[in-house]
């Protein structure tokens, strides 16, 4: 498939298109369908996690949540990533799977999967942004270190921590 002309609907979304192109020739991340990404969807905490096992390789053993279905697609990259240690539940037997996850949400379970892949980033809770008041306790350390890296930037000065991540903020994430 042709890099340039892969999905038809990125035409807003330029900023993000090198990104998406890239996981999605890499098998990371797949469109809403051969044509399509669908850049300003919201994406869900099952996607989202089935993203971070694919792209950081994570294998093992698979243990499950109780409202995980076993024959959905993300099955078995979520209870990859539960056993992992990327993603805890929303109590101790859910996981939320189709749940739009939040931008803080996204950055925890990011920065456990950085954890789990051996790299280790320093946090610090020092942020200039205006917002970081607004980040649960939980997911200040994953937040300012994902900041302090690089790995996220924020917006105007913003952290956003409440807002749904969108596609293509997760690609180029």
């Amino acid at each position: 498939v042709d890099t340039e002309t892969r999905f038809i609907d990125l035409g807003s979304y330029a900023w993000a298109e090198d990104a998406i192109n890239a996981l999605a020739n890499d098998g990371i991340i797949k469109g809403t369908s051969e044509n399509t990404f669908a850049p300003g969807a919201n994406i869900t905490r099952a996607d989202f996690a089935t993203l971070a096992v694919r792209l950081f390789k994570f294998e093992g053993e698979v243990e499950t949540f109780s409202d995980v279905p076993k024959d959905k697609y993300y099955a078995e990259p979520v209870g990859i990533a539960k056993a992992n240690g990327i993603v805890n539940g929303v109590s101790a037997t859910e996981f939320a799977p189709m749940k739009e996850i939040n931008r803080e949400d996204m950055m925890v379970m990011l920065y456990r999967a950085v954890k789990a892949a051996g790299i280790e980033l320093s946090a610090t809770v020092e942020l200039n942004h205006s917002d970081f008041d607004a980040v649960s306790d939980y997911a200040k350390e994953a937040v300012s270190a994902l900041i302090k890296s690089g790995l996220i930037a924020g917006s105007n000065g913003k952290i956003n921590p409440k807002a749904h991540a969108t596609r293509a903020e997760v690609a180029v994430v």
